[in-house]
C-alpha cells in the first residue's frame, strides 16, 4: 500500500530526475514537464522497478545518440539540439508505456507488465538502431525494397549493424527487467523484451519507408521529415502529410508492446 511518506519520496524522486535531465541538457526546458508526467504515470502505476527500467533506458538512448555525435551530425543524421529530447519526442516513446502504467494501477497483472516492458523494449530498440545504423561502414538498404541502397538516416533504411543494437538495447531492458522479477519467470521477460524491442524496430522502419513524411527544406534545400524547418514550411515529396518521425515512434511502441503481449499468451498457453 502506498504512505505518505513513499508518494513523497517517489515525487521528489521523479522531479529530481528529470531536473537532473534538464541540467545536463539531455532534455530540454518544456521536456521536463513531460518527462516528469510520464515519470509519475510509471512510479505511481508501476512502483520503483518500473521507473527505473524507464531511466535506465533514457541513460540508454542518451548514450546512443551522444556516441559519435559529431560524426553524425555531419551526416546529417544527428538529433537536433544537440541530442536533447523535446517533449514531443519523450511523449512519443513513453506515453504508451505510462498509459499501461496507469492501467496496472487499476488493473495489475502480468498482461500489463507484458505490455510495459514491450514498449520500452520498442522504443530502446528503435534508438539504438538509428543511432548505430548511422556508424554502419555499408550503406543501409531500404526495409520495403532491399536492393535499394540508401544514404544513412533514411527513414526505413536498415542495417545489420542497426539491427544488432535493436537486439542489444532489447536485451539489456531484458535482463534488467528480469533481476528486478517485473514478471516473475526471468526466460519470460528477456524473450518478451527481444520479440517487443525487435518487432517494434522492424514496424518502425517499415512506417518510415511507406508512410513516413518526407520532404525538404525551402529555405537551405536540406531533405527534412519535419513539416516546418528554418522557420518556413517544407515541401512535402513523400509519405502522408502529418505522419512524421514522432508519429511513427508511437506506432512502434503500440507494436513493441502487443508483439510481447503475443509472445506472453503463447508462453503461458503453451
Amino acid at each position: 500500500m502506498l504512505t505518505l511518506l513513499t508518494a513523497l519520496f517517489e515525487f521528489f524522486l521523479v522531479v529530481g530526475v528529470a531536473l537532473a535531465a534538464v541540467l545536463l541538457n539531455t532534455i530540454d526546458a518544456r521536456g521536463f514537464l513531460a518527462s516528469a508526467a510520464v515519470g509519475f504515470a510509471v512510479v505511481y502505476g508501476g512502483g520503483l522497478d518500473w521507473f527505473f527500467v524507464v531511466a535506465v533506458f533514457f541513460v540508454l538512448g542518451v548514450v546512443f545518440t551522444l556516441y559519435k555525435y559529431g560524426y553524425k551530425r555531419k551526416l546529417g543524421g544527428a538529433q537536433g539540439k544537440g541530442g536533447a529530447r523535446n517533449w514531443p519526442h519523450i511523449l512519443a516513446n513513453g506515453g504508451l508505456a505510462s498509459i499501461v502504467a496507469v492501467w496496472n494501477l487499476v488493473q495489475p497483472g502480468p498482461v500489463a507488465a507484458a505490455m510495459f516492458l514491450g514498449a520500452i523494449s520498442a522504443s530502446a530498440a528503435d534508438t539504438a538502431a538509428t543511432e548505430l545504423g548511422l556508424l554502419s561502414r555499408s550503406k543501409p538498404r531500404l526495409i520495403t525494397n532491399p536492393t535499394r541502397v540508401v544514404q544513412p538516416g533514411t527513414s526505413g533504411g536498415v542495417s545489420p549493424l542497426g539491427f544488432v543494437g535493436a537486439a542489444f538495447a532489447s536485451l539489456v531492458i531484458g535482463a534488467l527487467g528480469a533481476l528486478l522479477r517485473v514478471l516473475p519467470h526471468p526466460y519470460y521477460v528477456v524473450l518478451l523484451c527481444l520479440a517487443g524491442g525487435v518487432f517494434g524496430a522492424f514496424v518502425d522502419s517499415l512506417a518510415g519507408a511507406s508512410v513516413q513524411r518526407r520532404g525538404y527544406c525551402v529555405v537551405c534545400l536540406k531533405p527534412t521529415e519535419a513539416m516546418k524547418h528554418c522557420g518556413e514550411k517544407t515541401v512535402r515529396t513523400r509519405g502522408s502529410p502529418f505522419v512524421e518521425n514522432n508519429v511513427v515512434n508511437v506506432v512502434s511502441t503500440v507494436a513493441g508492446a502487443w508483439a510481447s503481449l503475443a509472445i506472453l499468451l503463447a508462453l503461458h498457453f503453451a
